[in-house]
């Protein structure tokens, strides 16, 4: 059975901007640390910000690779557009825990625990879809 997926299909393109959107706040993590050692910006530590930077680089590379592959799955797509922006709202606490210590610890945490659900969730979808080639 062939499955044609194409860009115009709603789930391809919600992950394709949810993966942007995560690849730009990666990419703004990179000036703040810069701003750090000029002047106090959001991060008050150049340290944070590194830990912050490697807590994403360890999410996001898993979930763009999952997620890719969760696609050529065709599961409903109003739960894959949901898990693609439940895991960017995620993502996006992370780091406000991260920046500011305004935000309640248990947030990050859920954070950080969604976000790590969400990717396990399309793993498995993944190798269940796939099991006859295992």
């Amino acid at each position: 059975m062939t499955i044609v997926i194409t860009l115009d299909y709603p789930l391809i393109q919600t992950y394709m901007v949810h993966s942007a959107l995560l690849v730009v706040k990666l990419l703004a993590l990179s000036p703040m640390a810069a701003m750090t050692w000029v002047r106090k910006g959001v991060f008050s530590n150049p340290d944070i910000v590194r830990r912050a930077y490697l807590s994403e680089l360890k999410n996001l590379a898993p979930f763009w690779l999952v997620g890719a592959l969760y696609v050529t799955t065709t599961p409903p797509s109003d739960i894959g557009i949901s898990l693609f922006r439940m895991f960017t709202a995620a993502r996006m606490i992370v780091i406000l825990g991260y920046a500011s210590k305004p935000v309640p610890e248990v947030f990050t945490d859920f954070g950080l625990i969604l976000s790590y659900l969400i990717t396990c969730y399309m793993s498995m979808y993944v190798i269940y879809y796939y099991r006859n080639a295992i």
